[in-house]
């Protein structure tokens, strides 16, 4: 739902909106997923996303905490948010919608795991390379989130991770979004160690209307 959030706003975002708060009508959203949500549910997760940072890797391929928003007020009566973005992450997220296209944004938004959608918006930020950095497996989980605090990761195995994750993602990014990706694995010893995406454009693929588009869930 984070993610959601995120990505939903990217596309809503101006350059005034770092001085004033950005709306979130329920309405709208729910029409951007293709889905309907739950407003309660909604407000919880924007609201955590106050009191807890997003990890992000820095430009000295460091990991840090970053605050994305600053307070969250509720409309319950009209399905609206009102959302004051942290000052520090305004430049992120302004990079981040100059990266991901805002015609993929329900594309996006449709995928059906949080891991799709962030190996999805890592490939968009390498489109115009064609190819993504290579990535260690450790740092590639860590990106997904896929390795608690203390390293562990969540989900053993590499041919479950290959198979729920990767194949995963793979097939349905180039089945429903604007991108065509390609995984390219390579071995360190008997183990695999290092992966890469190659990224092509392709055209958009047409989805069908959105049930209950138009459907708002107030309470």
């Amino acid at each position: 739902m984070q993610l959601d959030l995120l990505f939903y706003l990217l596309s809503t975002l101006e350059e005034g909106a770092t001085t004033r708060p950005v709306e979130l009508w329920l309405g709208s959203f729910s029409a951007a997923a293709g889905k309907k949500h739950n407003y309660n549910y909604v407000t919880a997760a924007a609201t955590a996303l106050v009191a807890q940072p997003l990890t992000i890797r820095g430009k000295q391929e460091q990991y840090r905490p970053l605050r994305l928003f600053d307070r969250v007020r509720s409309v319950p009566g009209q399905g609206l948010l009102q959302i004051k973005l942290a000052r520090t992450g305004i430049p992120y997220l302004l990079e981040l919608r100059d990266v991901i296209p805002a015609a993929s944004l329900r594309a996006l938004l449709q995928l059906s795991s949080k891991h799709t959608k962030r190996i999805y918006a890592l490939c968009c930020r390498y489109k115009a390379k064609g190819r993504t950095p290579t990535f260690t497996m450790p740092d590639f989980k860590q990106i997904l989130g896929l390795l608690d605090e203390q390293g562990h990761e969540k989900q053993r195995g590499f041919t479950s991770f290959r198979k729920h994750v990767l194949e995963a993602a793979i097939e349905q990014i180039n089945a429903t979004t604007d991108l065509r990706i390609d995984c390219h694995l390579e071995k360190h010893g008997r183990a695999v160690f290092y992966l890469a995406f190659t990224v092509k454009s392709q055209a958009l693929p047409v989805l069908p209307p959105a049930a209950g588009a138009d459907a708002q869930l107030l309470s």
